[in-house]
């Protein structure tokens, strides 16, 4: 306002130096603008003081507009709100404090009223679609991500990817599959979608695309070794199992029984030194009548490493009287003496080459390493045939006491009198 008076003040300064020291003439000038019947007439100093006051008026306007400034005031008044709304929570943070609370209902009608607030987002209807799928309601979460779709197109992916992880989260996993497949033709290695596959092609039991999806999951980074190893030797036993008595399995034991051995073979060789997958194809083999091929996969995994499952497994083979196992046994005694395993198992080895006393003997002495179900019921039912019953009451008692599981069909003295070796 200051500088407006200044430039006003100057100009009339200036008017009037120019009329005291230029000595205007007496006319100063004429001029006559006609327009149709129109007609506008003044003198040259007329016009030109009509000028500067004209600017000068301009320039106040302009002035008095910058310091008015709307502007400012649509601003001030949002500042107002903000301060007036400041201590008050909106429907949408509600129901994002219910739905990390579980409360599951409260969360999904919160989140859709804040979805009306002006804040709200594509996260009211992501959040909103988890609730309601909590709740077991398909046709909520359904229309929430269809509504968030239409209303957040660039969102598309990620209402996507929520809906495929709804779908197998409910078992529908070959509808998973689909959204899945879709999604890819547009995303790329994104680590939420290969992780959701990889748990769907669990679910459908689909083991050939699983294996070709391994070398995508490990080149982004999403398995270690550990789990990759894990992942693979799962996909093998699952193979090994449809093989044996799944639904791949021939109704020829033979067949079946090869397939599983070709398998076998051609495993990588640090499969045949994992207990658990020994443990299940000498069982899937022994399923289908191969006990030699269980046999000889216990026997190479033990001579790599020693494990106290396997030999109890080794020792309930029903493969009748054979003095070689027994000996082979008894030499892996002398590195695994306090193995109470591997006593149950000599001891069993000894009940089928029919050798009582010894079969005793050693029965007693996995009791005395490790009170076990097994050796008290193997040595109970010996003891009662060989006419010790007060000795087989007690170790029966035991038996009942600890049993897990029934007792291998064994062979038994047909005499009551004791017999030694």
């Amino acid at each position: 306002m200051i500088r407006l008076f200044v430039y006003a003040l100057a100009a009339i300064v200036l008017a009037l130096l120019a009329i005291v020291f230029l000595d205007l003439p007496a006319d100063p000038g004429y001029l006559l603008i006609a327009f149709g019947d129109y007609t506008f007439e003044t003198s040259l100093l007329a016009l030109l003081l009509a000028a500067v006051v004209i600017y000068l008026i301009y320039r106040l306007l302009r002035m008095l507009l910058e310091w008015i400034n709307p502007w400012q005031l649509v601003r001030a008044s949002r500042r107002v709100g903000s301060l007036f709304n400041a201590g008050r929570r909106g429907k949408t943070e509600e129901g994002m404090l219910a739905l990390f609370r579980g409360n599951w209902q409260s969360a999904y009608n919160l989140l859709m009223q804040g979805s009306r607030e002006r804040e709200a987002n594509v996260v009211n209807y992501l959040a909103a679609a988890y609730a309601a799928n909590k709740l077991n309601q398909p046709e909520l979460w359904t229309n929430s991500l269809e509504t968030a779709e239409r209303r957040y197109p660039h969102a598309r992916s990620t209402v996507g990817i929520v809906r495929a992880h709804l779908l197998q989260h409910g078992g529908q996993s070959d509808q998973a599959l689909k959204a899945i497949n879709n999604l890819r033709k547009s995303v790329l290695n994104d680590a939420s979608l290969l992780g959701l596959l990889k748990q769907v092609y669990i679910d459908l039991e689909d083991w050939d695309e699983l294996e070709k999806l391994l070398p995508t999951l490990e080149r982004n980074k999403m398995l270690d070794e550990a789990e990759l190893l894990r992942l693979r030797r799962h996909i093998f036993a699952q193979r090994l199992h449809a093989a044996g008595i799944g639904r791949d399995a021939s109704l020829d034991r033979e067949k079946s029984l090869a397939t599983l051995r070709q398998m076998w073979k051609k495993a990588p060789a640090d499969f045949h030194q994992s207990p658990a997958l020994v443990s299940h194809y000498a069982r899937l083999a022994l399923h289908q009548g191969g006990g030699k091929e269980a046999a000889a996969a216990i026997e190479q995994a033990l001579a790599a490493q020693w494990n106290s499952e396997l030999i109890e497994l080794y020792g309930s083979l029903p493969l009748g009287d054979d003095m070689r196992r027994l000996n082979l046994a008894e030499e892996w005694l002398e590195k695994h003496k306090e193995d109470a395993g591997l006593q149950l198992t000599l001891g069993r080895l000894c009940l089928r080459n029919e050798l009582w006393g010894k079969a005793k003997e050693y029965l007693q002495a996995s009791i005395a390493a490790n009170p076990s179900a097994a050796a008290h019921g193997e040595l109970s039912r010996l003891l009662e045939n060989l006419g010790e019953s007060n000795a087989a009451k007690t170790h029966l008692a035991q038996y009942r006491k600890l049993a897990a599981e029934p007792l291998p069909d064994l062979p038994q003295p047909k005499s009551t009198s004791a017999s030694t070796d």
